[in-house]
């Protein structure tokens, strides 16, 4: 019987050690930043890389948080459902932010505008992988 109590120890350590290592390796990337929709309904699509350095396999299931162009905030984005993260491999999570009314052509007129390498976009907020909470926060210059 204390065997039994071993082996399941054991199989639950090493459970929680895979999803403690996860989140000490976790990269998020924010790859691209690209306006979209059209001018009534303008949306801004975001793709957002999750790399997975270690040899489990994980199940991403939701994520929340806001986006802001050059420090301005411009929306909301979430996505909720799973999508599998390959062990090893890297996952792009296509995103859609529709800018908040009042800023809306500013920040699209912004993104139009302004040369390239100029705009700095920043993606704050939360992952649920495998019912464990990981902030992200990244920026990119577009």
């Amino acid at each position: 019987m204390k065997r039994i109590f071993w082996i399941i120890g054991g199989a639950a350590a090493l459970y929680f050690l895979s999803r403690y290592r996860f989140s000490e390796k976790a990269n998020f990337l924010l790859r691209s930043v690209r306006v979209g929709g059209g001018l009534l309904a303008p949306v801004i699509n975001i793709d957002l890389a999750v790399q997975n350095p270690t040899n489990s396999r994980l199940t991403f299931k939701s994520i929340s948080g806001s986006l802001s162009i050059n420090n301005q905030f411009v929306a909301n984005v979430s996505a909720f459902g799973d999508q599998v993260i390959q062990p090893n491999s890297e996952t792009i999570l296509k995103l859609q932010a529709r800018p908040s009314a009042t800023g809306v052509f500013s920040s699209v007129r912004e993104l139009l505008t302004t040369p390239v390498g100029n705009i700095s976009a920043t993606f704050t907020g939360s992952a649920n992988i495998d019912g464990i909470t990981y902030p992200v926060n990244e920026t990119k210059t577009i």
